[in-house]
């Protein structure tokens, strides 16, 4: 592949190649502060920074949290570009109420319960505590930030915890991520992953769902999960669980077995990424069958970076002979057309 642009577009590249740096840069400091310090603004800084200053409380989070993450907003130029460009728009607060009229919540009665290393009990977000609550935001201009939750309150929700751990768990994520895909669910579905069934829950109340089938690898999860939580599920008629590995019952599905493929088989954006590409590579024999991925927007994300640094390092160190068949890029339109989700979603997945 060759790049040969003119000095104008050269220059976009530029200003896009900042912007890929900085979406990096925030993403690292924003996953540092949610992985350590995701309890240390409080709602005394929050009530004093709102109060006094008559601001959203989400804005005044939003300035904690920039500080929080070492930016320096008043004093230096550049913090303030990322703190109005990136830290302002992802962060979104939430009250207990929203979540109140949630089918599968309302639905479902989780019992406090023990099984071999597996604990089945609510968790919580503390007052002000800082997490991931929905996918990534891509703007036109390929600015990309997490979207940043918090309560103001205590917030329970119901988790699945292994060895102590929290595997799974029903919360404003995997709610807010989950609307798409239920969305789309129809006629004879599949999903990869049981989780606590919140898909194939509001996806069998579907009428235009005729069945559910769940691929689980973990026999203890889908024992737990068939005697406690599968029985209170209004469609259980339409629910089948297979104990299996996903990517082996992939390999086996023939067009036609299923009308909608939805996988989520990964925790996120980090693990997630070359299971993806995996699971897509084997599904891509199924072009009449509609597949969907968790995330999908967030695994694109830590695509399109790989896909752009490639294609940064060709257009800085321009190749002096080229093939007679080889791809030439000669316009910006062309250069951005290559990290576009379209195009990324269309990229073929090699052994």
């Amino acid at each position: 592949m060759k790049i040969l642009l003119d000095e104008f577009d050269s220059k976009r590249v530029e200003t896009l190649n900042v912007t890929i740096e900085n979406n990096a840069a925030v993403l690292e400091i924003l996953a540092d502060f949610l992985n350590t310090k995701e309890k240390s603004i409080t709602t005394e800084m929050l009530n004093e920074i709102a109060l006094e200053y008559d601001m959203p409380f989400a804005t005044a989070f939003s300035m904690l949290l920039a500080s929080s993450c070492g930016l320096e907003i008043y004093e230096n130029q550049l913090h303030k570009e990322l703190f109005n460009d990136y830290f302002l728009p992802s962060v979104k607060e939430f009250q207990a109420k929203d979540f109140s009229d949630d089918l599968y919540l309302k639905t479902i009665k989780f019992p406090l319960k023990t099984f071999k290393n597996w604990e089945l009990k609510f968790s919580e977000y503390a007052p002000c505590e800082a997490f991931i609550c929905d996918e990534i935001v891509v703007t036109s201009d390929f600015r990309e930030y997490p979207q940043i939750g918090f309560f103001r309150e205590k917030f329970s929700y119901p988790a699945v915890f292994q060895d102590g751990r929290e595997w799974m768990a029903v919360k404003p994520n995997e709610i807010f991520t989950m609307q798409q895909p239920v969305e789309n669910s129809f006629g004879k579905v599949l999903t990869f992953g049981l989780g606590l069934g919140y898909f194939a829950f509001l996806s069998s109340t579907k009428k235009s769902v005729k069945s559910v089938t769940i691929v689980e690898k973990n026999a203890d999860i889908i024992e737990l999960f068939s005697t406690e939580i599968l029985p209170q599920f209004p469609e259980k008629e339409k629910i089948r669980i297979i104990n299996d590995d996903a990517f082996s019952f992939a390999e086996n599905i023939k067009e036609g077995d299923f009308d909608y493929i939805f996988s989520d088989i990964w925790h996120d954006s980090f693990d997630g990424l070359p299971l993806y590409l995996k699971l897509r590579k084997i599904l891509e024999k199924l072009p009449k069958t509609r597949c969907d991925y968790w995330i999908e927007k967030s695994l694109l994300s830590s695509l399109r970076y790989n896909v752009f640094s490639q294609l940064y390092k060709i257009f800085k160190n321009p190749s002096k002979t080229a093939s007679e068949n080889e791809k030439v890029i000669k316009n910006y339109q062309e250069f951005v057309k290559m990290i576009s989700d379209k195009e990324l979603k269309n990229i073929k997945i090699h052994n």
